[in-house]
């Protein structure tokens, strides 16, 4: 089971031994060095290395704007990495998005080959079918990114097009069946 707490600044998820809260100002420059690693841009579609100057235009946007939420990945009271949802449909409020968009990188590279991973993934694929009520996620992944594909796989997404970028969807009787194993296993408390 997942929480959903208000923040002043946005929403705090919680579930599968992880909590995703919303980014702040603080935050800034530890998403950029993230992003800006060869081992997580070499798998985005704009691979440009990201300036202070871009990041803080894209956080001033990203905070007004009501079709999509930022989050920080937090395992253990340690910050590891970056995750969002983006409605797709134009100038759609995510919470009146029926489809959506969710994305995420996992910046500490201790955690990146691990069961952890799945955790933010659950914790964002429950708060969109549960809680947001849509009806499909959709995502776009570099034809490469192999290892992201499989991820993607493993939770019930299915390949819908390859060509340039490999587009997968996922429906909620998919990820329940799929996600059944996982979630049990991310759902115990964790070894100290």
């Amino acid at each position: 089971m997942i929480s959903v707490n208000a923040l002043p600044s946005g929403i705090e998820l919680a579930g599968y031994q992880v909590s995703l809260r919303p980014v702040e100002k603080a935050d800034l420059n530890l998403l950029r060095n993230w992003r800006n690693q060869d081992e997580i841009r070499q798998h985005m579609v704009s691979q440009e290395l990201i300036s202070e100057e871009q990041q803080s235009a894209w956080y001033q946007k990203t905070t007004r704007d009501l079709t999509q939420r930022h989050f920080v990945i937090r395992y253990r009271n340690q910050s590891i990495g970056s995750a969002n949802i983006r409605s797709l449909a134009p100038g759609c409020a995510l919470t009146e998005a029926s489809i959506i968009e969710p994305g995420l990188y996992i910046g500490d590279a201790k955690y990146r080959n691990n069961i952890v991973a799945f955790s933010p993934t659950l914790l964002l694929n429950d708060y969109c079918f549960y809680h947001l009520n849509c009806t499909k996620l959709v995502a776009k992944v570099m034809p490469e990114n192999t290892a992201a594909i499989n991820y993607n796989v493993k939770l019930g997404y299915k390949i819908i097009n390859q060509d340039k970028l490999v587009e997968i969807e996922l429906n909620k009787i998919d990820y329940e069946k799929s996600s059944r194993t996982l979630k049990s296993l991310l759902s115990r408390s964790p070894k100290t």
